[in-house]
């Protein structure tokens, strides 16, 4: 079975945005993205997510870029705020 990749906004707190699946966003479509979360308050990262999102099955998160204060970034504790969210939208109803 192939693996699916798209490209995520992946903030601190976990919360996420797709950006592309069939190709990456160009530069101006992450510049937007960045002044969102800076208007936000937050900060994140552009990343690509390889694997099924709505299987439950574990996806693969890789940074490809910071946005916004990297002094406020904790890429583990990103991770770990994306899987709890990610487990309550797939989780059966």
């Amino acid at each position: 079975m192939p693996s699916e990749r798209r490209w995520i906004i992946l903030a601190q707190d976990g919360r996420h945005v797709t950006m592309g699946r069939a190709a990456p966003p160009s530069e101006a479509e992450v510049e937007a993205a960045a002044a969102a979360l800076a208007a936000q308050g937050l900060a994140g990262w552009l990343a690509t997510l390889d694997g099924a999102y709505w299987s439950r099955r574990r996806v693969a998160l890789a940074p490809l870029q910071m946005l916004g204060d990297g002094t406020m970034l904790d890429w583990p504790a990103a991770v770990a705020a994306f899987d709890a969210a990610r487990k309550a939208a797939t989780a059966p109803c």
